[in-house]
């Protein structure tokens, strides 16, 4: 972690009320890298995004089965500037797409989902709207990610764990911002 950088653990922010986990339990949490980082400068109330003052607009489709983290990337999105739509397989996302698709502006794509390939979900939403920035999100390294998605274009790549700082970085660098 950077010097001036705050970060607190999830499992802290988590924990219910009267109850503190322990140090052991804060690291193994696997959700404790996705925590903002702020700025210390800012007096811990603003995250950092990796460039100062950036702030995007529109509304951001996260496809996550994962729950927590689903919740986690849709909560912090309103930071940077954007709302958030969330689904938990590629099938509820393009659906969702389908629905609206002028209203996004980016897809935040995990890489394992229930029911479809990663590479079926980005066809299909390429023929929806071809334009659309696609960043996928995964515990894969990136050989492996970009091997899963043969064939398909993709906006971006971010591994996970990942802190909400390099996630704003690469919707930036995604949407040429």
């Amino acid at each position: 972690m950077g010097r001036g950088t705050i970060c607190e653990p999830l499992a802290t922010a988590k924990a219910p009320a009267g109850r503190n986990p322990t140090p052991a339990a804060q690291k193994a949490h696997p959700l404790n890298s996705l925590t903002p980082i702020v700025d210390a400068s800012s007096g811990g109330k603003e995250p950092a995004t990796g460039r100062a003052g950036w702030r995007g607009t529109g509304s951001v489709l996260v496809v996550e089965d994962d729950a927590a983290v689903r919740t986690l990337v849709a909560r912090a999105l309103p930071k940077f500037g954007f709302t958030a739509s969330t689904a938990g397989n590629g099938n509820e996302a393009l659906k969702q797409l389908k629905a609206d698709p002028a209203s996004y502006v980016l897809v935040l794509l995990d890489i394992k989902l229930p029911g479809m390939t990663p590479a079926e979900v980005v066809r299909r939403i390429r023929l929806i709207r071809a334009d659309l920035p696609v960043i996928v999100m995964t515990g894969f390294d990136r050989d492996k990610a970009l091997e899963t998605l043969a064939g398909t274009a993709i906006s971006g790549y971010i591994h996970k764990p990942f802190t909400l700082n390099g996630l704003a970085s690469e919707i930036r660098i995604a949407l040429g911002g």
